[in-house]
């Protein structure tokens, strides 16, 4: 059950792909079974190439694609944005103070090429790092996210495809 009592959603969580269209066609190709496929930017892809990918901009990106979107997934409002405008040296402060204003319950960004997972005053922050290249030495990763009840988040290795 979700938290309206319908069924449970699974979200295919990618970032930072930076023109690497085979990696985001091998990862819908596994989880065919998802109700959705989220992008959080710099995809460095046309939008049409992005399908079946919804998609914001990345500070990359030069495709026709909207700063930000908000979701309604299973009663939780998702806001989903790159982040490049409010994460400062890895510092969620800012982007916690627009998700609040925002009146968010989710945040999917990415950005920092590194997967989070975190709450911070009762808003889950979700990073799927890099489908490309992580940052912090890590290996390239998407994110599972399952939408109900509760939210649960699955880490992802692109080299797992």
């Amino acid at each position: 059950m979700s938290r309206t009592g319908g069924p449970m959603s699974k979200a295919v969580l990618v970032s930072d792909n930076h023109g690497n269209a085979s990696v985001l066609s091998r990862i819908a190709a596994r989880h065919y079974d998802a109700e959705y496929y989220l992008h959080c930017g710099d995809s460095g892809m046309p939008a049409a190439a992005l399908k079946p990918f919804a998609s914001v901009k990345g500070n990359v990106d030069y495709a026709d694609l909207p700063e930000q979107k908000i979701l309604s997934i299973d009663g939780w409002k998702v806001l989903m944005l790159h982040g490049n405008r409010y994460i400062q040296g890895g510092d969620l402060l800012t982007l916690y103070s627009y998700a609040r204003r925002q009146e968010a319950d989710v945040v999917l960004f990415g950005h920092t090429h590194c997967f989070t997972d975190t709450e911070i005053e009762g808003i889950r922050f979700i990073n799927p790092g890099s489908c490309a290249h992580n940052r912090d030495g890590s290996a390239a990763s998407y994110a599972i996210v399952h939408f109900g009840d509760e939210i649960t988040v699955e880490r992802q290795e692109v080299s797992a495809l």
